[in-house]
């Protein structure tokens, strides 16, 4: 009767709990569903899920009854009252708030209130994300995974590198125990180096053990065995870990290239609230070539855009920017505005008003830190300009890019290539087989007055003959 799709559900004893995803594809819901003796079933729409595209809700229930949830939830209140009619929506007072988290309803009543579950408690609760990214296949099912008598639970979770300060888009791996009155909840998998920094995610738990999925720029997907050992420190893991597949063929791993993480500060990003203050930072992923490979070859520098754009480039497996190192170019791959794994409000930077504007000022920014990274790497050759490429979204942004000049008059990128970009907003919202998607990312429909001078100026089409540098076009 609501349209849209099941994304998810869980049972436990004569409860179904239903993750569904409605036909505002933005936006979904947490049913519960409870049989009866006579096999009546009674459905209750527990919470609303805000921006399904920054991570997809999940719902489970412990051994106690309670439910666990992963939400972006709205909450209309500082005492934890969350929406749960998702019609309301169009009619919520100023001060709601979606937060990013795990929560924990057990009182399943229309009084019921979410309480923060803190999995990284020297963060505040909204600060980190509880689920990985990556831009393509994770390789396995993303989440939280249960052990079989529902007490115990481990979750992915990182920092947000604006929230903390961080530099990082790898994950960690959390363990907690409902079983214990005081929830402490322990790092069971532990980085130490570069080559242990990646994407990590939970494949099954036991009382005793964890297999989880691992991801790095130098792997592209294997399963290793973790103790759950107990600790009397969240900060002390004392896992052993044991790998327990080989996929990666080692001829492969030998050319494959660790980036450096760098922070880009963009001191002129616009949409900024009135309480934000500093420079906007944008994480970002910088391919070079490995020390002593071709010496003191020029380096060409490429800025490389994802597409999305709510997707991300974390620390894991991209091995064509791996290829397009070691062949003499410096690839700088930023996580710009829209990016998932920062935040929601970073990612809704370019809903509505922002799209085409905030996520092309990082673009620019990031050109500029081009300019001025010739000071620590003197092989970077300037001298025939930073080229710019991308596909889909990544595309759009390259049309974008080659259409900006500098205060000379000259194009600001020397060459680019757009793969399957957006130049038409009009055409793209005509013919589009994501709807939801494009009606989030512009903020309405082209044909609406309110939308459609701004669809007008951020599509590449009503700028081409500012075009002043070449562009491959590919689709």
């Amino acid at each position: 009767e609501r349209g849209g799709t099941l994304m998810g559900w869980d049972a436990h004893e004569r409860s179904v709990v239903v993750v569904h995803r409605l036909a505002n594809a933005m936006l979904a819901e947490i049913v519960m569903v409870t049989s009866s003796a006579q096999g009546s079933f009674a459905p209750t729409v527990l919470a609303v899920h805000d921006k399904v595209e920054y991570c997809k809700p999940m719902a489970a229930v412990l051994a106690s009854g309670a439910l666990l949830l992963r939400l972006n939830a709205l909450l209309l209140d500082n005492d934890n009252n969350h929406l749960r009619d998702a019609s309301r929506l169009e009619i919520l007072p100023p001060e709601t708030q979606t937060i990013h988290g795990l929560w924990i309803l057990d009182d399943l009543s229309p009084e019921g209130r979410l309480e923060p579950v803190h999995v990284m408690p020297a963060h505040d609760h909204g600060t980190y994300d509880v689920c990985s990214g990556s831009y393509g296949c994770l390789g396995t099912t993303e989440g939280f995974r249960l052990d079989s008598r529902r007490t115990r639970v481990v979750v992915t979770a990182r920092k947000h590198t604006a929230d903390s300060g961080s530099i990082s888009y790898t994950d960690e791996l959390f363990c907690l125990d409902f079983a214990n009155e005081e929830l402490c909840p322990r790092k069971i998998v532990t980085t130490t180096c570069d080559a242990e920094k990646g994407c990590k995610i939970p494949v099954a738990v036991s009382e005793s053990e964890l297999v989880y999925h691992f991801r790095s720029p130098t792997e592209n997907g294997d399963l290793y065995l973790a103790s759950l050992s107990a600790s009397s420190s969240s900060e002390k893991p004392t896992t052993i870990n044991t790998r327990l597949t080989e996929t990666m063929p080692l001829s492969l791993k030998d050319k494959l290239i660790i980036p450096k993480e760098e922070i880009i500060n963009n001191d002129n990003a616009p949409f900024r609230g009135k309480d934000s203050s500093g420079p906007l930072a944008i994480h970002s992923l910088l391919f070079t070539p490995r020390d002593g490979e071709d010496g003191n070859r020029p380096l060409q520098p490429i800025l490389w855009l994802h597409g999305g754009p709510m997707c991300q480039y974390s620390f894991d497996f991209n091995p064509l920017l791996s290829w397009l190192a070691s062949c003499g170019y410096l690839v700088l791959a930023p996580n710009f505005s829209g990016s998932t794994g920062n935040g929601l409000d970073f990612m809704s930077r370019v809903l509505g008003e922002g799209c085409g504007l905030a996520d092309l000022s990082d673009c620019l920014a990031c050109a500029k830190w081009l300019r001025n990274y010739k000071e620590k790497e003197p092989r970077l050759d300037l001298s025939r300009g930073i080229a710019v490429a991308g596909h889909s979204w990544g595309g759009y942004l390259a049309f974008m890019c080659m259409l900006e000049s500098d205060t000379n008059g000259e194009s600001v990128f020397s060459c680019g290539v757009a793969a399957a970009g957006i130049t038409d907003w009009f055409v793209q919202q005509r013919h589009t087989e994501v709807r939801y998607y494009d009606y989030a990312l512009m903020g309405g429909w082209v044909y609406e007055k309110e939308v459609q001078a701004r669809a007008r100026a951020v599509s590449p089409i009503s700028k081409a003959t500012n075009l002043r540098a070449p562009l491959l076009v590919l689709h």
